[in-house]
């Protein structure tokens, strides 16, 4: 079952990045020039100009905007993210946000932080008709070309994002095993796409929605345990049919880490670890055991040191004023991979620590006393 679509590029635009046009149009190439007269007739495959051609409120947190890449956006695998770049008060910034598709177009759906810059102003000031810039679709998370006999989904919150995207074009191309969602939210209200998953229940059979609320409201109450791992394969007989009693399905999961680490424990538990897929759509805050960190932390092309702390670098780079290129700020993307030409660093994903010159991934990597960068 093929779930992707990859238009090639237009003959127009081949033409006109070709080398020889390029070279006639130096020193700055016909891309800059086009770019000018209409922003959409950018040439640029790395940022990549998109209107918003409609905004829809999912929930009071949370919004979806529908969007109109310019020829050079190559399509995406349901699951996969991309970097969505916003200029704020005239400094650009990224950030990596799931695609999905709403009224048959392009669309990414942001739920507002607390301390979000990007999330807050995407919630509460893009309007349509504003442009933004996307990325090439990256990412693993993906179903796999030939899908098996039943899924079971993980999700929570905004984890629901490329698990909906998944959900969607399987149903959409006819894909007849069963599979059922195990959704984590406060309640219903902050749930989002929740019309969307209703309409898809109701309209499939194979599907099985089965919410859960901290305020005790779903089918199920608490945190994610072998009871409802029980209650999902059982649930309106969608996996059970597909699914013996030695046998688990295929599952993916998308939220905080410790709802990744408790499904796949289960999964490992019951020796099916193969079966788990995850996409974490936050990075690991800190790591086990001491994290003080005393030390200089220096940026040797910009002339700058301050004392290290124990944030993860690419924050202490930019409280330091420094603008090093960033993404998805989880340690997927590696956008802001850079040179450490001294120093240890540990990871915060892995907790391993590494030494000496390397390029690194600042997102999440945390300082052992002195570290030097090539920034």
């Amino acid at each position: 079952m093929k779930l992707s679509t990859n238009p090639s590029r237009s003959t127009w635009r081949r033409i006109a990045d070709s080398r020889l046009i390029n070279a006639l149009a130096a020193p700055n190439g016909m891309g800059r020039y086009l770019e000018v007269l209409n922003p959409m007739w950018s040439l640029d495959q790395h940022r990549i100009p998109a209107y918003i051609t409609a905004i829809h409120r999912e929930t009071d947190e949370s919004v979806t905007l529908m969007l109109a890449p310019n020829g050079e956006w190559p399509g995406f695998r349901p699951g996969q993210f991309c970097q969505v770049y916003i200029e704020i008060d005239g400094r650009l910034h990224s950030r990596s946000y799931s695609l999905n598709r709403r009224a048959g177009r392009i669309a990414i759906t942001v739920k507002a932080q607390a301390d979000g810059l990007v999330s807050t102003h995407i919630n509460r000031q893009l309007k349509v008709g504003d442009l933004i810039r996307l990325s090439p679709p990256m990412g693993e998370f993906v179903l796999p070309p030939q899908l098996p006999g039943a899924l079971l989904m993980v999700a929570a919150g905004s984890g629901i994002t490329p698990i909906m995207a998944m959900l969607e074009a399987a149903l959409k191309q006819g894909y007849k095993g069963g599979i059922t969602l195990l959704y984590y939210n406060r309640d219903e209200t902050n749930t989002l796409f929740h019309s969307r998953l209703q309409a898809l229940a109701s309209t499939h059979a194979n599907f099985s929605l089965l919410p859960v609320f901290s305020d005790g409201t779903g089918e199920l109450s608490g945190h994610f345990s072998q009871r409802h791992l029980l209650a999902a394969l059982s649930f309106q007989n969608t996996l059970s049919d597909h699914t013996g009693a030695l046998s688990l399905p295929e599952c993916f999961v998308c939220g905080p880490e410790t709802l990744i680490q408790t499904v796949s424990e289960e999964y490992q538990l019951l020796g099916h670890g193969e079966k788990f897929h995850a996409e974490r759509f936050k990075a690991v805050a800190s790591v086990s055991g001491n994290t003080e960190v005393v030390g200089t932390l220096a940026f040797t092309h910009s002339h700058c040191e301050v004392s290290s702390d124990s944030r993860n670098l690419l924050e202490q780079a930019e409280a330091a004023g420094l603008q090093p290129q960033a993404g998805c700020r989880m340690g997927i993307c590696h956008s802001c991979s850079c040179l450490k030409t001294e120093g240890s660093v540990r990871n915060m994903n892995s907790g391993e620590i590494s030494h000496g010159e390397e390029y690194i991934r600042l997102c999440i990597s945390q300082p052992l006393g002195d570290v030097s960068l090539a920034l």
